[in-house]
């Protein structure tokens, strides 16, 4: 007994000096939807124990990947409610916050994900990841590649534009990702992405779209005959962060974190690009068939979506975007 009181006044003690001190340890809950052995995952792993260790336990991050929160929606959401404290997510599903944030995702906008970075690092494109900062308590930490979005279906190869017409295409729960289906003829039909293989192995959709990594972590070559490289979209993901977590960490301890979370993100993106140019060939010996389709064709087919959204974007902003070279 005199023992373990002995250990309750020593384990006080030093709670009461980590306190005074300001170096309580803060757990912070990351929730996101991509597969455990997507790179993503590994690299956000990666990152926490790093961060763990070199602040010595202060800031411990907690990675719950496939959706094991929530869906993207849900987690998003409870970094505005305080039960959530990091999400890795990208501009479109932010758009459901920062409505504006959503011509970072317009069809064909950025050449590649180096002009993408210059799109988000522009005066324009910073303006408006301060207003979801400002508006939501939601941080962006750093931007990653998540890749180049292609198009894959079980009825029939895709060539051009006119191929996607009917064709019931599942898409994240975002407004631009609905038109953009819709303006090339198909169906878009929402769906959580843990849902997806089970949708398309059942017939419930006909396809989807993702980037080259994600179709080969979540298994669709299983279910899915044809692959078209239509390159719709090059699209990133981000660690994110509340600002109430943020602004609780002390100013050394954010340092760390910026400093990780980046250097991370370089060998991430590196990885992810050199993944991209091998899988191809990889997801062909899976047995999809693959067709390269005019991207000039497709980019035409939906310009009418760039003045469909202007009042969401705010009048001039997808021009302002699309003259950064």
């Amino acid at each position: 007994m005199k023992i373990n009181n002995l250990k309750k006044a020593a384990l006080a003690a030093i709670a009461i000096g980590l306190a005074a001190s300001g170096a309580m340890a803060e757990e912070w809950r990351l929730g996101h939807i991509l597969p455990p052995d997507h790179p993503g995952n590994r690299a956000l792993e990666q990152a926490a124990t790093e961060i763990a260790k070199r602040t010595e336990g202060r800031i411990d991050i907690k990675v719950f990947p496939a959706g094991q929160v929530g869906g993207a929606k849900e987690i998003l959401t409870g970094m505005t409610l305080g039960t959530h404290q990091m999400a890795f997510d990208g501009a479109g599903i932010l758009s459901q916050w920062t409505k504006e944030l959503g011509v970072l995702e317009a069809p064909y906008l950025a050449k590649d994900f180096a002009h993408l970075e210059r799109l988000y690092a522009s005066e324009k494109g910073q303006e408006l990841l301060e207003k979801l900062r400002t508006d939501h308590g939601i941080r962006m930490l750093d931007v990653w590649y998540y890749g180049t979005r292609h198009m894959t279906n079980n009825v029939r190869p895709i060539e051009t534009p006119a191929d996607v017409k009917d064709l019931k295409i599942r898409v994240p729960e975002i407004e631009l990702s609905l038109e953009f289906i819709k303006s090339l003829g198909g169906r878009p039909t929402p769906m959580a992405f843990p849902e997806l293989y089970l949708g398309l192995q059942t017939g419930v959709v006909d396809g989807q779209e993702n980037p080259l990594p994600t179709i080969e972590a979540g298994k669709f070559y299983e279910v899915q005959d044809h692959l078209a490289l239509t390159g719709h979209l090059v699209q990133t993901v981000s660690p994110l962060v509340s600002e109430t977590a943020w602004n609780a960490a002390s100013e050394a301890d954010r340092a760390v974190v910026l400093e990780v979370l980046q250097a991370t993100g370089d060998v991430y993106n590196k990885q992810i690009a050199e993944l991209e140019e091998g899988l191809i060939a990889k997801l062909e010996g899976s047995g999809m068939k693959v067709t390269h389709p005019d991207r000039a064709a497709f980019a035409e087919a939906v310009k009418p979506i760039y003045a469909q959204f202007e009042d969401v974007w705010g009048a001039g902003t997808y021009e302002a975007l699309a003259e950064v070279e």
